[in-house]
């Protein structure tokens, strides 16, 4: 990943650990995804039926092996 996360030579304790793409799900919803080493990474937008303020959630799972057993 490109840049150390300092922003104009400010410091920084932000480190960053995955890249995230958008994608779509079956269902038409917009949402998140990326890898961190083993795992799956999704970000999600808040359902209708949750409460509180929040605006997503962060969701992550065993991903499973990348082709080539890595």
């Amino acid at each position: 990943m490109a840049g150390d996360g300092s922003g104009a030579g400010k410091p920084n304790n932000m480190i960053e650990v995955c890249w995230l793409f958008p994608a779509t799900s079956s269902r038409g919803t917009e949402y998140l995804r990326g890898r961190w080493g083993g795992l799956r990474v999704m970000v999600l937008p808040k359902r209708g039926t949750d409460t509180g303020e929040h605006t997503h959630t962060l969701c992550i799972a065993a991903a499973p092996p990348r082709d080539g057993g890595r």
